[in-house]
């Protein structure tokens, strides 16, 4: 049985239905979609909230349903160019708690943020390692990146401990490239794809701390983006900790854009933190 994955539920209100995704771990509501009125949903979950320590509600939406979600009370987060069929989407939150809203590390994270768009290049060029090989993760390597992701976090937002877990999701839509050193998986990185709006999620990073340094995952992000550059999709996007001085260097190598930044949106090396939106248009 595979545990902590968020689960999609169908709720009905008066004069409407709609898909949700709850995510008990970090302890959030997605609304993915809806029919009917807003106000009518939000009296849903306010009360399913209530019971389940969910301290946030979020949804990613397109521009002419912004006014209608900061009427009851949502906040603009982050904006993702080409998100929703060619046209933008807006990351939108409700926080349950006034805690989840608080954020006491914006200083810092403003820091790494001037510090990240110093590295901005007009082109991208990677070392060529002969002792490292890069290729795509197959299903029989579940086990090793299991262990990779064990080892570089306390907690992550997903089960990536768990290599049944893994497996899932590499038979749904989750495209892996892995770093190889002596036949041991050292580094990864994925992309989350939606082939209904053609955007990409790239996530899962993660290096053994005796590999960083050497420019292995902005190598991985290079062939993540060429793989998904021939699959067609349009836009690519990460959530990177607002904290993470190397992550976010790396997204701003390559070029992508900040977007915005996620208060307290997920659990992660055993607290609740900020994340910050990289965007890039293929």
């Amino acid at each position: 049985m595979i545990l902590d994955i968020p689960k999609i539920e169908r709720i009905e209100f008066p004069g409407g239905k709609a898909k949700i995704k709850w995510d008990e771990f970090n302890q959030r509501i997605k609304i993915v979609n809806f029919e009917g009125e807003l106000n009518y949903l939000m009296n849903e979950l306010i009360a399913l909230s209530k019971g389940n320590k969910v301290g946030k509600i979020f949804s990613i939406v397109p521009k002419d349903k912004v006014t209608v979600f900061k009427e009851q009370g949502f906040i603009m987060e982050a904006k993702i160019p080409h998100f929703i069929k060619g046209e933008p989407g807006y990351f939108l939150s409700k926080f349950m708690a006034p805690e989840r809203k608080m954020s006491l590390s914006i200083p810092e994270e403003e820091e790494v943020l001037i510090k990240a768009r110093e590295y901005i290049e007009e082109d991208y060029h990677y070392e060529k390692y002969d002792q490292y090989i890069i290729r795509n993760a197959y299903l029989a390597d579940a086990e090793q990146l299991a262990a990779l992701y064990d080892s570089t976090f306390e907690t992550y937002p997903s089960p990536m401990n768990d290599r049944e877990y893994i497996k899932f999701i590499m038979d749904h839509e989750v495209f892996f490239k892995i770093a190889v050193f002596d036949n041991q998986i050292i580094s990864a990185a994925s992309a989350d794809m939606d082939p209904k709006y053609l955007n990409v999620e790239m996530t899962d990073c993660a290096t053994y701390k005796e590999h960083r340094g050497k420019g292995l995952m902005g190598r991985l992000i290079f062939e993540l983006e060429k793989e998904m550059q021939s699959r067609a999709y349009k836009v690519l996007y990460s959530t990177a900790r607002a904290t993470s001085v190397g992550m976010n260097i790396v997204f701003s190598k390559h070029n992508y854009e900040y977007g915005g930044r996620l208060v307290n949106h997920c659990h992660i090396c055993g607290q609740f933190e900020d994340m910050n939106i990289w965007v890039k248009e293929l």
